[in-house]
């Protein structure tokens, strides 16, 4: 029954998103057109939720700042990524939609009102391996006068054959890494970039901060950093081995920080638990950090020696500041999802399940990880 529900509902959904996307027809353009416009004000629409994707898509903003360069260029996005893009120098401005906020009249009639007030001549609509319903609605209501998305009819919707002025290629299955495949539909209309390493910019005060935090963990010794914690639960490592780990560390006079995200709260309870038992002793010390912004624990991660995590959103802004990184892979394909330095070692579980990974194993790699920067290397 919930099934059938829930096709009735999606059935709803694309035949009124249908015919309402025939009121929003926009002007066609070539992709020829599209490269010789010249607008002064472009918008972004971009509110998927999930870190790790907004990180690897951080490539796009460059590709249109690299296109479009003397455009004042705004993005959507969902407010969890704000840290993510909120110092991107490909980004001008950054407005935040709550989509649950935006269920009530009142919030999102003032959303719609700031959107129209930046008064963009031309909307992007981006997608992966989903297509939203949302994203296109809400470049249909900027007043663009041309919009730019990806292809519906593969997901079920016939919205961009009608809503669009040119539509992309779209993608539903990630059969490239996660980078190339957020690129490849701006790419068939001829705009893509050279340039594909992620970005994520903390600002002077969280740099600022994060060398404050450091200086809390008692030691003079290199600062390796830890986070337990994974958006999915099957992407988690045992936390009581991550613990084992830490044991290890401070037995070894190591200053271990451990990092932490607003979903991690069960995780975070065990791996207490876990270092309770464990009892660490030796000359080292650990300290675990309350939740942060993105833009300090990308500043902390800056600072580290090396840096242990799951296939996690972390992973992915560890990738962008280049630091040493040993990340633990299960389900998830990192020939699609890891990210792409040189400091990056994966280890997956043979079953495709982090279990698999014993804690010698880990604790091996991680200690044999080669340390250079990418700013050295």
């Amino acid at each position: 029954m919930p099934s059938q529900v829930h096709s009735f509902r999606k059935e709803i959904k694309r035949v009124v998103s249908g015919l309402v996307a025939r009121l929003w027809r926009r002007p066609r353009i070539s992709p020829t057109e599209l490269h010789e416009l010249r607008p002064q004000r472009i918008l972004v629409v971009r509110p998927h939720n999930q870190m790790g994707d907004m990180v690897c898509a951080t490539p796009t903003f460059r590709a249109l700042r690299e296109a479009y360069p003397e455009a004042e260029i705004a993005l959507v996005c969902a407010p969890v990524n704000h840290d993510v893009v909120r110092h991107s120098p490909h980004l001008d401005h950054v407005l935040l939609f709550d989509k649950r906020a935006c269920t009530r009249l009142g919030p999102l009639v003032e959303f719609i009102g700031r959107m129209r007030k930046f008064d963009a001549e031309l909307a992007f609509v981006l997608n992966s391996v989903s297509y939203s319903v949302t994203s296109a609605a809400l470049a249909a209501v900027s007043g663009a006068r041309w919009i730019v998305g990806c292809d519906s009819d593969p997901f079920g919707f016939d919205i961009s054959r009608h809503a669009y002025s040119l539509v992309m290629p779209s993608f539903p299955v990630m059969d490239r890494h996660a980078i190339d495949h957020h690129l490849a539909p701006l790419e068939a209309v001829g705009l893509g970039t050279r340039d594909r390493t992620t970005l994520v910019v903390p600002s002077v005060a969280e740099l600022e901060r994060a060398a404050e935090i450091a200086t809390t963990i008692p030691g003079t010794g290199d600062l390796w950093i830890m986070h337990p914690g994974a958006a999915k639960t099957a992407n988690l490592w045992p936390t009581d081995r991550f613990a084992e780990i830490a044991k290890r560390l401070v037995a070894a006079g190591r200053r271990v920080l451990v990092l932490q995200g607003p979903a991690d709260a069960e995780v975070m309870i065990r791996f207490r638990s876990a270092m309770e038992q464990l009892q660490p002793e030796g000359p080292g010390a650990w300290r675990e950090l309350p939740t942060v912004t993105v833009g300090v624990c990308a500043a902390l991660l800056k600072r580290a020696d090396r840096f242990l995590c799951n296939d996690t959103g972390l992973m992915h802004v560890a990738g962008a500041v280049g630091a040493p990184t040993l990340a633990l892979f299960g389900p998830t394909d990192p020939a699609h999802w890891a990210p792409r330095t040189r400091n990056l070692h994966v280890l997956r579980g043979e079953d495709r399940t982090p279990g698999s990974l014993d804690v010698e194993l880990v604790w091996r790699a991680w200690n044999a990880l080669e340390t250079t920067s990418e700013m050295e290397a």
